[in-house]
């Protein structure tokens, strides 16, 4: 008993020591945080400094950035005074967070954070850019456009709806651009140069041919001819270079391709009769070890305005552009300046003024691969399917021999006023000069910038070069949008059609912005192949048809309509009396005749198959109808009424293969109807 008296006394002894034994530690510490500098104004350094204290003492500080609903662990400092430095880069902007966690020796955790605001500005003009899907090809929205800078990524943006970028915050320098899409061949732009005048790029990236394949393209490393470097050297009247892949590429190698332009980053292809470019077509076994090109010296026999226009008697830095396109279509396109003198004595002549400069645009229904390089427009792109370019042509008759232009630069005003250079071509002279045929001008330069808008209009001018410089006359063009006509009679797979049928064609000219449109239908018998053209059998033999658009169109009343037949390298006005099956204004025949009748409401014209052919179709028997030509185009009443524009839907090709003029595209797309015919 006693026993137990003194067991009972010993345990509440022991629970009343361990009531009276030390109190666990759940006091937060104290901490608190500054971030220096509070405003960035340029890419550097952000100083992180935290005060913590705690009766029990610190463990660590950790260091945040918070943004966008994550957050990213900076560093981590254990002993005091406790500190981070991170840095702020050129595509931060806004108000950063940053945040710093003290955790003392119990594991109790505190927290306090600070903002940096950042405005990082640039002297340098910003970088503009589009990605398109091939040289005249639709925008590609969502691809992520990658800047490095010495191999170190800088950071990424994303193209918009339109395959634009635009960034802002890049100081002068010379940087690297990589886009990537899933579903879509790499592109890579290297060398390109941000200054006060940094142009705008194009960057093409076409679907992968195979999606499996990787989308990185070819590397490339280049030299001289004698294997010196190439980047910073000076040519005299030539320029040398050779090229090699990398071995680790998506074999084979389609295309590689060089040539030179003024302007860093900027497109300069161009199919000017006094422009050249070299390329190179690899052996297509499917190989992938290096290509080498070999030493190249331009211009040659093969290549032989490869310099033309650029370079001067003292030196002018220019750049060399190389690409590389592989079997996914991976895009590999380098910038490279170099310093060229060119000694051509035309430099030292005394230039007159080009004349009958003309810009015309053209709107063409399929995209076209880079070989056919012409590019899209933006923003309000040209839809998947099509693309847009513009053709300057001009004159230059003085050919006295100290009068020929060294070159000829074209510049563009979106205002009107204010010009700047978008192409150099090589001087020449020519004493041709078609009043009446611009596109038979002798001189021509094709734009392919990427600021080309449908519905907007630009002025071009061209510049003579020597030791003076003398402009043309200045010529606008407006882009069209894409013309769609359609077929709506006889419907297809219809049966039972007449023997003298109306051909009913529903049009968008006027919702695109053109002042006419123009078709040759072919109607062909199944049963043997014969048949006809409408009106003849070339391809710019045409049916015109023109809704009015006014004094500021085509000059017919609004609501009237002109329905006529021409043929020929230009179109104009109706050439006679008789050429012409419909004129509800009187314009050109009195007697208002209506044969061919436009609804301009409905907008589709009537075409009876007896006003153009007597003779009617068989009975019971298989036909097809057909669109060999379809375009739109628009006037120019300020330029003695040429046409300005051009929307092409499909358009034909002479028998070795070339377009027929006035277009100089041919589109291979038609609309393919099939009808039967009914009984006597």
């Amino acid at each position: 008993m006693n026993r137990l008296r003194m067991l009972s006394a010993l345990t509440l002894t022991g629970m009343m020591l361990a009531s009276c034994g030390p109190t666990a530690d759940t006091t937060a510490p104290t901490i608190s945080l500054d971030a220096t500098p509070a405003t960035v104004t340029a890419a550097g350094a952000v100083n992180l400094k935290a005060t913590a204290t705690d009766a029990g003492g610190i463990r660590s500080v950790t260091f945040y950035r918070d943004a966008n609903g994550t957050s990213t662990k900076l560093c981590e400092d254990t002993t005091a005074p406790y500190d981070c430095t991170t840095s702020v880069g050129v595509f931060d902007s806004g108000t950063i967070t940053y945040r710093a966690v003290a955790t003392d020796n119990a594991g109790n955790t505190a927290s306090a954070t600070d903002t940096v605001t950042v405005n990082i500005t640039s002297n340098a003009a910003p970088l503009l850019g589009t990605v398109v899907d091939q040289n005249i090809g639709a925008p590609v929205a969502g691809s992520t456009i990658t800047v490095l800078q010495n191999g170190t990524a800088l950071g990424s943006v994303t193209t918009d709806a339109n395959g634009q970028f635009n960034i802002s915050t890049l100081p002068a320098g010379t940087y690297d651009i990589k886009a990537r899409k899933a579903g879509m061949a790499g592109s890579d732009l290297y060398g390109v140069v941000i200054g006060a005048e940094t142009p705008s790029v194009e960057i093409v990236q076409r679907p992968a041919f195979d999606v499996a394949v990787s989308p990185e393209p070819a590397k490339l490393t280049f030299t001289r001819a004698d294997g010196s470097p190439l980047a910073g050297s000076t040519f005299t009247d030539s320029v040398d270079f050779k090229i090699q892949t990398n071995a680790d590429y998506t074999g084979p190698i389609r295309i590689m391709y060089a040539q030179l332009g003024r302007t860093p980053g900027s497109g300069v292809i161009t199919s000017s009769s006094t422009a050249n470019n070299w390329n190179f077509t690899p052996p297509q076994q499917d190989q992938q070890g290096v290509i080498d090109t070999g030493a190249v010296a331009v211009p040659n026999a093969s290549f032989p305005n490869f310099i033309a226009g650029f370079g001067s008697a003292t030196g002018e830095t220019v750049y060399l552009q190389i690409m590389v396109v592989d079997f996914n279509y991976n895009y590999s396109r380098y910038i490279v300046p170099i310093k060229l003198i060119n000694t051509n004595s035309a430099a030292a002549n005394t230039v007159v003024a080009p004349t009958a400069a003309a810009a015309t645009a053209f709107t063409l229904k399929q995209e076209g691969s880079w070989t056919t390089p012409y590019s899209t427009p933006t923003p309000d792109a040209a839809p998947n399917g099509s693309g847009v370019f513009v053709e300057v042509r001009w004159c230059y008759t003085n050919t006295t021999a100290t009068a020929k232009p060294f070159a000829f630069d074209i510049e563009r005003s979106e205002d009107g006023t204010t010009f700047k250079k978008v192409g150099t071509v090589g001087g020449g002279a020519n004493a041709a000069c078609s009043a009446t045929n611009q596109a038979a001008r002798p001189f021509n330069f094709r734009d392919t910038s990427a600021d080309l808008t449908a519905g907007k209009t630009f002025t071009y001018r061209v510049i003579a070069r020597g030791a003076n410089a003398a402009a043309s006359n200045t010529t606008q063009t407006t882009p069209l949008a894409q013309f769609t006509p359609t077929f709506i009679a006889p419907a297809d797979e219809t049966t039972g059609v007449s023997l003298n049928p109306t051909f009913v064609i529903g049009q968008n000219q006027t919702e695109i912005g053109a002042d006419g449109a123009a078709y040759n239908l072919r109607v062909r018998d199944l049963m043997n192949l014969n048949g006809y053209n409408l009106p003849g059998t070339s391809g710019n033999a045409l049916i015109r048809v023109e809704e009015g658009t006014g004094a500021t169109g085509n000059g017919i009343e609004p609501g009237q309509s002109l329905v006529f037949l021409s043929t020929g390298a230009v179109l104009g006005a109706p050439a006679s009396a008789a050429s012409v099956l419909t004129d509800t204004s009187g314009k050109y025949v009195a007697a208002k005749p209506n044969l061919y009748p436009v609804n301009t409401t409905a907008h589709t014209v009537s075409m009876p198959w007896n006003v153009l052919v007597a003779a009617p179709l068989q009975p019971l028997r298989p036909y097809k109808w057909e669109m060999y030509s379809g375009i739109a185009y628009k006037y120019a009443p300020s330029e003695g009424n040429r046409i300005s524009a051009y929307s092409v839907y499909t358009w034909a090709a002479d028998a070795n293969g070339a377009a027929v003029a006035p277009i100089n595209q041919t589109r291979p797309t038609n609309i393919n109807w099939d009808f039967i015919t009914g009984e006597k």
